[in-house]
């Protein structure tokens, strides 16, 4: 079955809208908290750059990736605002958003966005993880993609839950049997490599660390959600 990504975005965002307007009730020190995957953003920080993507999106100012310096700006123009007044600007674009992903005018990247990004927080807080059926469709088709497309000598294949994927140039064969959440945050570069080097591996796991990571290799260990 397809994966609905307005859908799946749709979902994330009530998640997150829940759990942030919750924290500026209970908890709202934790709004500015340090999220370790985004050095220098708290999270407010990161909620307020996943309100820019869709704003800027409906806008029609997002052409390509953002760069740094935009990502910057969307985080820089909600400074200071209360959590409750980012999510509401976030509200009323929320299904154009499901629109345009779901009839595929807007590629994958903002549903990536917006699940990678809650794995942060939710990483950052020491939260559990969002619910397996929220994300797992998702990632089995992202994470299947990256695979396939590796150009390294040698042949991967993934153990990932119940799902086996094989990429590489051919070659030897080198496994890893990795949990699906692991390998999704591990694949967004939200593992180090040394994270990545203890998964379950049979062969060299070397010349498959970098590669798979979609925003390249990192070197600090990532917090992980609570059990």
């Amino acid at each position: 079955m397809p994966v609905l990504l307005g859908d799946t975005y749709r979902d994330a965002q009530q998640r997150l809208d829940g759990r942030m307007r919750s924290l500026a009730a209970l908890d709202p020190g934790s709004l500015g908290a340090a999220v370790p995957a985004c050095p220098g953003w708290t999270v407010h920080s990161v909620v307020s750059h996943l309100v820019g993507i869709a704003a800027d999106a409906i806008a029609g100012r997002l052409t390509g990736p953002p760069d740094d310096e935009w990502t910057a700006g969307q985080v820089d123009a909600r400074l200071g605002v209360p959590i409750e007044d980012v999510l509401d600007e976030w509200a009323p674009l929320v299904e154009p958003m499901v629109e345009g992903l779901n009839g595929r005018a807007m590629g994958v990247p903002p549903c990536a966005d917006v699940l990678v990004h809650e794995g942060d927080i939710a990483e950052a807080l020491a939260d559990p993880a969002p619910p397996t059926e929220a994300w797992a469709p998702f990632a089995a088709m992202v994470c299947r993609g990256r695979v396939r497309s590796l150009e390294v000598p040698g042949t991967l294949v993934v153990h990932a839950g119940d799902q086996e994927w094989r990429g590489g140039a051919g070659g030897p064969e080198t496994t890893v049997t990795v949990e699906p959440w692991e390998f999704f945050r591990g694949v967004f570069s939200r593992r180090s490599l040394d994270q990545m080097r203890a998964w379950d591996w049979d062969g060299d796991p070397e010349p498959w660390l970098a590669p798979l990571c979609v925003f390249g290799p990192r070197t600090d260990d990532q917090p992980r959600c609570a059990p």
